[in-house]
């Protein structure tokens, strides 16, 4: 046993448990991966629903996710489970009344050898325009999908789980893993009203098989209305805080 006169940030004594940084995090969405939170098929072990931490909409398998995206551990790590080329995706229905302005952050692991290729998915219901957030080779990606704005920053390079966050603000872009930050400006709003959020695909449809990828997806945030990396708002600067802290003491 050892005694510290220093202070510790919300969340050190609680092995990074979500109600420590609640206040933080007011407003966003947060599917936590812990067993808690998601309901499994008990023949399947496939994930029928993955609660969000407070209140929002639940993640319910996509219509291309025939039992495939199962509650995954590593060590001590927990979350859904993706397979190369198989569909896993969950999609969380009108999480957001407007796409124009939002921030996601997700951490992931992916291990060796693996890529965890899509990892998330902002998908209006106009059905026009699409952004995702995707990893391959350690290079992130976060793109929409009529080619008017993308950007990439390299994930560090150690055997770990990474934190990503990308805000889309407008025609801006930004995507910030670890130490790295890019950032980019199309020529007109990249995306606008109410949008799904998918997680592990980009839709429902059950082909584009090259664009799934193997990784346990750990946590998924949505802050609707807010663009984190392109505020100087002190709420806006302590939910980035949050997220570093959620993510150093989840770390193994």
């Amino acid at each position: 046993m050892f005694d510290l006169d220093a202070r510790l940030p919300p969340g050190a004594l609680c092995a990074a448990d979500p109600e420590a940084l609640s206040g933080e995090l007011q407003g966003a969405l947060w599917w936590h991966g812990s067993a808690a939170s998601m309901e499994v098929d008990g023949r399947t072990g496939a994930v029928t629903l993955w609660h969000p931490v407070a209140d929002g909409p639940g993640a319910v398998p996509t219509d291309a996710n025939t039992d495939n995206g199962q509650f995954g551990e590593i060590d001590t790590m927990t979350g859904l489970h993706c397979r190369p080329g198989v569909h896993c995706g969950l999609v969380a229905e009108g999480a957001t009344q407007d796409a124009a302005i939002a921030t996601l952050a997700i951490r992931f692991y992916a291990p060796p050898g693996e890529d965890a290729r899509t990892l998330v998915t902002l998908n209006p219901a106009s059905g026009d325009n699409y952004l995702f957030v995707s990893e391959s080779a350690g290079l992130l990606t976060a793109k929409d999908d009529s080619g008017l704005i993308a950007v990439d920053a390299p994930c560090p390079a150690h055997d770990a789980p990474r934190l990503v966050v990308v805000s889309l603000a407008g025609d801006r872009l930004a995507v910030a893993v670890g130490p790295a930050r890019a950032d980019a400006r199309a020529s007109k709003g990249v995306l606008h009203g109410p949008a799904s959020l998918f997680i592990g695909c980009r839709n429902q449809r059950p082909r584009l098989l090259k664009t799934l990828g193997g990784a346990l997806i750990l946590d998924v945030w949505l802050f609707p209305g807010r663009s984190l990396l392109h505020s100087d708002a002190e709420a806006d600067r302590a939910a980035l805080a949050a997220l570093k802290r959620h993510h150093l003491w989840a770390e193994d």
